[in-house]
């Protein structure tokens, strides 16, 4: 998949293969979420030279938010040290989905698996949620990532979209691309390190957020109630900040 064919939202980077801007949807009040500002990615542990330049210079990126587990830096890297960057640990808390005694399921096991693993993820994981909007509030250019950039990233971009009013299809759409990230992940890993015997299961089916942010409807209300329910007080300034 070359640049050209690539959906609008994504930014194309030697080794951060789900990069892309969170702006863009239409939100609140016939306002759109203004670009250039908030990013979203996978993980940054390979990233080159002309990608730091493209982070740091082009898109003016000055917070780094990790939502992993400080475990996996030692699997895959973090980003490096770069002067004028602030990067922010917060862990989006979770059982590890290995620990629960259930594979990862295929056909229509994936949407019900993901939905019950998302909404636990919010509720353990909250603290996470609130401080990355707490930075996303500062002003700057932030980008926030874990692994692959679709779960707990995902999440992240779905509290933050709801709260700029963003229609929950176009949340759902949103986390979607990222099948087109962890594709241009796998074409990069099946020519440089080979294809694994057993393809591990990575998918982003919309149903799976609209499913999630049903269930944090019944829950709390809506998923921007969510996010007030997690101390989140600065709903007015992300959105005087972040819609145009």
């Amino acid at each position: 998949m070359t640049l050209e064919t690539l959906p609008q939202q994504f930014i194309d980077a030697e080794k951060v293969f789900n990069l892309r801007d969170v702006g863009g949807w239409d939100a609140a009040d016939g306002r759109k979420v203004r670009s250039g500002r908030v990013f979203r990615s996978d993980n940054l542990g390979m990233v080159t030279e002309a990608d730091l330049d493209l982070l740091v210079n082009r898109l003016g990126v000055r917070h780094v938010i990790d939502l992993r587990r400080a475990e996996e830096w030692e699997v895959a890297g973090r980003f490096p040290e770069v002067d004028g960057v602030e990067f922010h640990h917060f862990e989006l808390l979770h059982v590890k989905w290995e620990n629960i005694g259930r594979g990862y399921p295929s056909g229509a096991g994936v949407v019900p698996f993901l939905r019950q693993r998302y909404s636990g993820m919010y509720e353990a994981g909250y603290q996470a949620v609130r401080d990355s909007l707490d930075v996303i509030a500062s002003g700057e250019p932030v980008l926030f990532h874990c692994m692959a950039g679709k779960d707990r990233t995902g999440l992240v971009a779905a509290a933050l979209l709801s709260v700029l009013g963003v229609d929950e299809a176009d949340i759902a759409r949103d986390y979607e691309l990222s099948n087109v990230g962890i594709a241009r992940w796998r074409t990069w890993r099946d020519a440089n390190l080979g294809r694994p015997e057993n393809e591990s299961g990575l998918t982003t089916p919309a149903a799976a957020m609209l499913e999630t942010i049903a269930e944090m409807g019944e829950r709390f209300g809506s998923l921007a109630e969510y996010v007030r329910a997690t101390g989140f007080d600065r709903v007015e300034a992300l959105r005087s900040d972040l819609l145009e």
